[in-house]
């Protein structure tokens, strides 16, 4: 008996370790598979554009600054570069669940929390205000939160925090778009993140994709216009009325109105590149763009992990008033992890890469000499299982 059993906990090991490296080399396939896709959008994107997708930068590419529990950099400098301040000789096995103690633990969720901030700051997904009409969503959405609620009591506050998620979306008239206006001219992203122009928002057609919500958003919002140019009719070559105007023909159920906004150059090139996305663009919606299916999966469920909830307001500002749902697109890699972007102004070259399995990673505009020896140890277990793609 006690031989049987030796070989059947053997046979369980083998079996529970080839199954372990058959899902990690199925997420390693993925993610190479899904970043050279990525390449061949960029790759149009260069030769109908002359560059890289120039991503604004949505924050700072400092690492050392401090970061509120929104992750957002602290808009008044303060910096803390001593985030890898700790012996990383007593920090073992600090992706397993055996953490060698919750001192280390916490210390490297802290330093990750900051470097992260700073890896983002090229974003590769884009974020907008919620359609409207996808009310039934966020009620889903909102209901997940009640079980998280319930389940546990402790890491939520109650049923005010489900409330405070319903309250940001409603229809738009006057608690959504006023509880925003002493922020209507603020440009900074560390302001105002009602819109964040990543990556995807220059690989998809992003008229049709973001403009689904309240138009005065699109209207009047510095941010939105800061970062685009009221077009012309693609069919007629007459300027557009405003921003409204764009707005009902991009959300047109008519197919010439829709045509005079997809039609639109820099709308339209996107139709060379859009079948390297096809099925891998991580959204809650059915999205179809020019007769391509982008949603990633093929059944009808819909990822609530992709609508975040803002809170306005800046760095210091933690409080659950003006709560804000945000949609985006993203793209992820085999861990169900972001993508990152890299393309320093001229915008000739780019760094896509994955953080991996451990999902850390570092900046690659950081030099390593800056880090000191706990730093390099580290920054060194972060970034070993990368994967990385460059421009040529």
């Amino acid at each position: 008996m006690l031989i049987v059993v030796v070989v059947l906990v053997t046979l369980m090991t083998m079996t529970f370790r080839l199954g372990s490296i058959t899902s990690e080399n199925k997420a390693r396939n993925t993610t190479i598979t899904r970043l050279q896709r990525l390449e061949n959008c960029l790759s149009g994107y260069y030769a109908a554009f002359g560059t890289y997708p120039p991503v604004t930068l949505h924050g700072s590419r400092n690492p050392w600054l401090k970061v509120s529990s929104h992750g957002i950099q602290n808009t008044d400098g303060q910096v803390d570069s001593s985030i890898f301040g700790w012996d990383v000789d007593k920090f073992r096995n600090w992706v397993s669940s055996d953490f060698a103690s919750k001192y280390y633990q916490s210390k490297e969720n802290s330093a990750w929390e900051q470097v992260e901030a700073a890896c983002r700051v090229q974003p590769v997904g884009c974020s907008f205000p919620f359609p409207q009409k996808y009310g039934p969503f966020v009620e889903a959405k909102a209901a997940q939160m009640k079980i998280v609620v319930q389940e546990k009591p402790n890491k939520v506050k109650s049923e005010r925090r489900r409330m405070q998620i319903m309250s940001g979306f409603d229809d738009g008239a006057s608690r959504n778009i006023g509880r925003f206006s002493q922020y209507q001219d603020k440009t900074e992203w560390r302001d105002l993140q009602l819109f964040k122009f990543g990556l995807m928002s220059h690989l998809l057609p992003r008229y049709l994709v973001m403009m689904n919500s309240h138009k005065s958003l699109y209207r009047d919002y510095a941010q939105w216009e800061m970062n685009n140019s009221l077009p012309c009719n693609a069919l007629t070559g007459e300027a557009f009325r405003g921003w409204d105007d764009v707005c009902d023909r991009a959300t047109s159920d008519n197919k010439t109105d829709l045509a005079e906004v997809a039609n639109i150059p820099s709308q339209a090139v996107c139709a060379r590149w859009i079948a390297n996305l096809a099925g891998i663009v991580a959204t809650p919606h059915d999205l179809k763009l020019f007769g391509v299916s982008l949603r990633e999966g093929d059944d009808n469920s819909i990822s609530l992990g992709n609508i975040e909830i803002f809170t306005p307001g800046g760095f210091n500002n933690d409080s659950t008033s003006g709560q804000y749902i945000l949609d985006s697109c993203s793209v992820w890699d085999g861990w169900n992890n972001e993508f990152f972007y890299y393309s320093p102004a001229p915008h000739q070259t780019y760094t896509l890469w994955s953080a991996g399995p451990n999902g850390r990673t570092f900046p690659p505009w950081i030099s390593r000499d800056e880090l000191g020896a706990d730093g390099n140890k580290c920054v060194g277990a972060w970034t070993e299982d990368d994967i990385v793609s460059m421009s040529n």
